[in-house]
């Protein structure tokens, strides 16, 4: 018998992250019996741990170890496996308060449209975590997408993991393993657009994200973004938004001005404002968003400026690699 809703979680050796959310879906308030979880561990086995922090509820998980299968094809597995008439995506970085999984449901069905979810909310639990989790938030930073914002309801282009009503949705596979780097929530999410489809955001239902420990790994997942994104406009031929625009023009005007200024020297000096300019604004926002120490300052100020830098790395290397 098809349940209602079907969990489905990819992870590729996140540890502590998966304790955090087995135990939050271990605590949800939707019947038991009218939902499963399958989960699907990339890396080392994590079938002991989620069974354990699942308690009660692991009678509920479909469990699957395939070391390094990719995340594109991880995903199509496990909604090929799923049974449920609405799939809800969750990451393993992902925090839920335990009406979540009712909370969806309702929407899917007063909706009645192809995808749902609630607003990203990074947090974190070090002071780093927590700062990073800020330029995460920050229009300056990442958090320029409506799926960030705390105070919007209604349709939006593309959604952080989303609630997928099967009937809607595109022929399987939904995710593209060809492209297997490719920023699938856009994907996806741009071919239900494609095919009249609607996507709903209700920010009264929060989903907490907990974003990398450290500027290193977060200047890594920025340039996979970057990555991500040119795989996406190689794909589909433009970008999903064009606030996406705004690094990869600045960063080719910057070049140009740097070569040119061979040339022209007074360039130079409008390169030079320009550089003053941004780093003033970064600068600022830092100020404002940390009142604290100069330390604090120079960290958001790095991180700001790391996260334009790798994702504008990450995109012309995208575009390179994979023209």
């Amino acid at each position: 018998m098809p349940f209602l809703l079907s969990v489905i979680i990819t992870s590729f050796n996140e540890g502590a992250n998966l304790d955090r959310l087995f135990q939050d879906l271990s605590n949800q308030d939707f019947d038991n019996n009218a939902y499963e979880i399958l989960f699907l561990e990339a890396g080392n086995d994590s079938k002991e741990r989620a069974i354990e922090k699942l308690s009660y509820s692991s009678i509920l998980l479909k469990y699957w170890h395939i070391p390094e299968l990719s995340r594109t094809a991880s995903l199509n597995f496990l909604v090929k496996k799923s049974t449920g008439d609405l799939i809800v995506r969750l990451d393993a970085r992902t925090h839920i308060d335990p009406d979540y999984l009712s909370k969806i449901y309702a929407l899917s069905l007063r909706e009645n449209v192809a995808n749902v979810g609630g607003v990203q909310v990074p947090i974190g639990e070090s002071e780093d975590q927590k700062k990073i989790a800020l330029i995460m938030a920050h229009p300056l930073g990442l958090g320029g997408g409506k799926f960030r914002n705390t105070s919007y309801r209604g349709k939006v282009d593309s959604i952080y993991l989303g609630a997928f009503s099967r009937k809607y949705m595109p022929q399987q596979p939904w995710f593209d393993e060809r492209l297997a780097k490719i920023s699938e929530d856009s994907d996806l999410n741009f071919r239900i657009r494609q095919m009249g489809g609607e996507i709903i955001l209700d920010s009264s239902i929060i989903a907490w994200h907990y974003p990398r420990e450290s500027l290193n790994k977060f200047f890594r997942l920025c340039f996979n973004y970057g990555v991500g994104r040119a795989l996406f406009l190689i794909k589909h031929r433009q970008f999903s938004a064009p606030r996406q625009l705004v690094l990869p023009f600045a960063f080719l005007i910057a070049l140009s001005l740097l070569g040119l200024g061979v040339i022209y020297p007074f360039l130079y000096s409008v390169l030079f404002i320009g550089i003053l300019s941004y780093l003033a604004l970064i600068l600022f926002v830092s100020f404002r968003a940390r009142n604290r120490s100069f330390k604090d300052v120079f960290f958001l100020t790095s991180g700001f400026v790391g996260c334009h830098f790798f994702w504008t790395i990450g995109l012309f290397y995208g575009l390179i690699a994979y023209r």
